[in-house]
């Protein structure tokens, strides 16, 4: 169940496990249980370690890679057709698709996992799933999917999701390395971003086949690489991840570079560049003009380590 309660740090709680783990390697893994993590602003009990994971979205496939734990998932929900993130250590292609959007409460029931971890429930409902004994854990990057939760994420974000979940999982020792990884790579990034750079920058992406154009906004992994890289985020002032904007503010806005993500539904760049190019009006945009328009594919811009492609694809771009 969720409660609120005074919330233990995801570092501090790396530090006093790591501690515990180095004392007592193994006898004593699952005293930690049960444990209460953060969870989109509310605690989250975990009751026991658990063994069998159901991811929905690959996001949560990458960030669960990096904290050791992907060898777990034994089911995977609501990729609506994407591809699995390049790069995992375990590719999880054994694990059954129980439905490529998001799952009913029956489906998560039939999975038999004893943890969710993915963007959210939109079609089921989590207090059912807590009754049951089934935790529902929200990545950090879709705490505030289209309403504000918390603060926007970033690339220290990433870091404390990878450790909340390694707490979880109990594999901090393996998610070591990973995270050593990630921050020699950021702070190569960040020395890379120092340039002089100013203008404006925007990033779009359809979220399906038929749906409007949409943007990343202020509480998105886009904006913080905007940020670090000196752009002005036209969409920054949006208290959201994701933003249906439609083209008309695109247009008034007319930023000096555009982002367009791809890949989320399964799109490839030229589809995704063609159908963007389609819109009224979006070729006279000076991004489009100018040739600034930068082609990421979709998990390069979610709030896990894949992020660093896109800030490195974007700076590469901008310089």
């Amino acid at each position: 169940m969720r409660k609120a309660s005074l919330i233990i740090p995801a570092a501090t709680l790396l530090a006093v496990t790591a501690c515990a783990n180095a004392s007592q390697p193994e006898a004593n893994s699952q005293e930690a249980y049960p444990l209460t993590v953060d969870n989109c602003g509310e605690d989250q009990i975990i009751e026991s370690k658990p063994e069998t994971i159901l991811t929905i979205g690959t996001a949560a496939i990458s960030l669960l890679d990096a904290a050791g734990a992907t060898d777990r998932i034994v089911a995977r929900a609501g990729e609506f057709g994407a591809d699995l993130p390049t790069d995992l250590q375990h590719e999880p292609t054994d694990a059954e698709i129980i439905d490529p959007s998001d799952p009913t409460t029956e489906k998560i029931i039939g999975a038999n996992a004893d943890i969710i971890v993915g963007y959210g429930l939109f079609n089921a409902d989590d207090a059912d799933l807590e009754d049951l004994g089934i935790p529902n854990l929200v990545i950090f990057g879709e705490c505030s999917h289209d309403t504000p939760v918390g603060e926007s994420v970033n690339f220290e974000a990433v870091i404390t999701d990878i450790e909340r979940l390694a707490t979880v999982f109990d594999t901090l020792h393996e998610a070591a390395p990973a995270l050593a990884d990630f921050r020699s790579e950021l702070a190569d990034l960040d020395a890379a971003a120092s340039e002089d750079i100013s203008g404006s920058a925007a990033g779009v992406y359809y979220f399906s086949a038929t749906g409007d154009i949409s943007a990343f906004g202020g509480y998105s992994m886009l904006d913080d690489i905007f940020g670090r890289i000196g752009l002005d985020h036209v969409y920054g002032d949006e208290t959201a991840a994701y933003v249906s904007s439609g083209i008309e503010t695109l247009l008034d806005a007319d930023p000096e570079y555009i982002v367009i993500s791809y890949g989320i539904h399964g799109e490839s760049a030229e589809e995704a560049t063609q159908r963007f190019l389609s819109e009224p009006g979006a070729a006279d945009l000076q991004a489009v003009t100018n040739d600034n328009v930068i082609l990421v594919p979709n998990d390069d811009l979610t709030a896990t380590p894949d992020a660093l492609r896109g800030y490195r694809a974007i700076i590469e771009a901008t310089q």
